[in-house]
């Protein structure tokens, strides 16, 4: 079986039993960061091998799905959240699923639910964006064809990006857009900025140096009078 495993944002409380049990068990991990990983399961006193996974190379792929074929049981872990979200794993679990495989996901930390719980803004439906292209152009395009659906948007992105990309943004849905912008979920250094699109970018704007990982939150719709 291949057990799909969350790990923790930044604060290692919200690391389950369960997932701690899936680990343990394992007959190995895989991850994309050993050094990353390997500090998360010291922690918890875990020595179940650790091993690295490139999702582009076919190598990693075939071992892996050889060892699963033979019976073992394995574990796949993401540097933080779920894997498959943003993360490696989603050609794994489709040939796993071809060579019938049993595939189990564990529920966990997701840095894009989490953001939505917090901002504010619609949660009953939003459209999960993922990182965008790095192109202007191709960015607006999909802005302006989410925008059409009138739901929550979510997006990941850099700290060294993110103001170009709020005022990319602010040009596409106009500056009176709703927007949350996430920093540095559970960690030391959590961060929400809510208000509008304009005020939320010319707040990030200001600084002279912007850390840590984001989470944009948007809604095309101006705020209600009464939300």
């Amino acid at each position: 079986m291949l057990a799909i495993v969350p790990t923790p944002l930044g604060n290692l409380e919200d690391m389950t039993p369960r997932a701690l049990r899936a680990l343990r068990e394992a007959a190995a991990v895989y991850c994309e960061d050993t050094r990353r990983t390997r500090a998360l399961m010291s922690h918890f006193g875990i020595s179940t091998p650790l091993l690295r996974y490139n999702e582009h190379d076919e190598r990693d792929n075939r071992r892996i799905l050889e060892r699963l074929a033979a019976g073992e049981n394995l574990a796949l872990v993401s540097d933080g959240g779920l894997p498959c979200i943003s993360d490696p794993g989603r050609r794994l679990v489709s040939w796993a699923s071809r060579q019938g495989t049993p595939v189990t996901v564990l529920p966990g930390p997701s840095a894009a639910a989490a953001a939505v719980a917090g901002s504010g803004l619609p949660g009953d439906s939003y459209v999960f964006l993922g990182f965008l292209p790095r192109g202007q152009g191709k960015q607006k395009n999909i802005l302006q064809e989410t925008a059409v659906l009138c739901r929550t948007m979510v997006i990941y992105e850099s700290p060294y990006r993110v103001v170009e990309l709020l005022a990319t943004a602010e040009e596409v849905l106009g500056p009176k857009t709703q927007a949350c912008v996430a920093r540095e979920l559970s960690k030391i250094h959590e961060e929400w900025l809510r208000g509008t699109l304009a005020e939320v970018r010319a707040t990030l704007g200001q600084r002279a140096q912007i850390l840590g990982e984001f989470v944009v939150v948007l809604h095309p719709e101006e705020a209600p009078e009464h939300a």
